[in-house]
């Protein structure tokens, strides 16, 4: 399933919620869950037109037994888990905000207790975070920038979309957006939670401005991270627990328009955004009557 949301103005931060992209902007989201992620999927391709040049990155390509292209590429677990550097995809324009892992066997091989929990979109390997410090769980943040391909170029892309996997708890998994404002500084331009599924099924989302307007994406997967690696060995985390509120996610396709130069994210007036944050407030309860 696909929808529209268009021009929404950046008053929502009065609310106390993600802020909204400026009204000279549109934004249309795609999400799905199932078979229905594969049509999310596709509608997000066609709608970014990224062929003949593709910005996808399915992780097939990276090789897990310490022969990978990136010499600085990290053997977790031979064959099974690698821990990438952070500009394995500056190729396609990616940058990460530090090393992540990618698992060939949906990462059994760090976490024994999620085996055949996350089958890959497209076989075999999927991508995850995980945590650092010996003992903990908690960083379940994937942080992406955008340069121009093969450079150290900032720049900024109109749509990104990934799949995930697992995403059995609603709210649990979502991606966050980010611009750069006229002072050059990092503006939020949405937070959005994606769709939950059936055990082992893929879910997408997609968010496609009109402009390059998207520096940074934010992804978190799940409550907590499926494992911890110090650089020299590591610990499963474990099973899920829905019951108590353990929904364990990863990823695995990325998806997004050709990194261009950026566009500055326009920001109201800190009047006009409390006087538009009462009326959309009152906009908001007036909904809520009607249901």
């Amino acid at each position: 399933m696909s929808f529209i949301l268009r021009r929404f103005a950046p008053v929502v931060a009065a609310l106390g919620v993600a802020a909204a992209p400026s009204p000279s902007y549109a934004l249309a989201v795609f999400s799905g869950s199932g078979a229905s992620a594969t049509t999310a999927f596709n509608d997000f391709n066609t709608a970014i037109q990224v062929v003949p040049n593709p910005r996808r990155i399915n992780w097939d390509g990276v090789k897990l037994d310490g022969t990978d292209a990136n010499p600085n590429t990290r053997v977790i677990v031979n064959n099974s888990t690698v821990e990438i550097p952070i500009d394995r995809f500056r190729n396609v324009g990616a940058i990460y905000a530090d090393p992540y892992s990618v698992s060939g066997d949906g990462f059994a091989g760090v976490n024994p207790a999620t085996a055949g929990q996350f089958p890959a979109f497209t076989p075999n390997n999927t991508f995850a975070m995980f945590d650092t410090n010996p003992g903990e769980f908690n960083d379940r943040f994937i942080q992406q920038t955008f340069v121009l391909a093969n450079t150290n170029t900032p720049a900024a892309t109109r749509g990104f979309g990934a799949i995930f996997i697992d995403v059995e708890q609603a709210g649990s998994s979502s991606i966050e957006y980010f611009g750069t404002n006229s002072k050059g500084e990092k503006v939020s331009l949405g937070k959005f939670n994606v769709p939950t599924g059936a055990s082992g099924e893929p879910e997408f989302l997609g968010v496609l401005f009109d402009a390059p307007i998207i520096t940074e994406v934010e992804l978190t997967l799940g409550t907590n991270a499926l494992f911890n690696f110090d650089g020299t060995s590591f610990q499963s985390f474990g099973p899920e627990n829905l019951a108590q509120g353990i929904d364990l996610a990863v990823t695995d396709d990325f998806l997004f328009a050709n990194p261009e130069l950026a566009q500055v994210v326009a920001v109201p007036e800190p009047g006009t955004i409390a006087l538009l944050g009462g009326v959309l407030s009152g906009l908001i309860l007036v909904r809520r009557r009607a249901k």
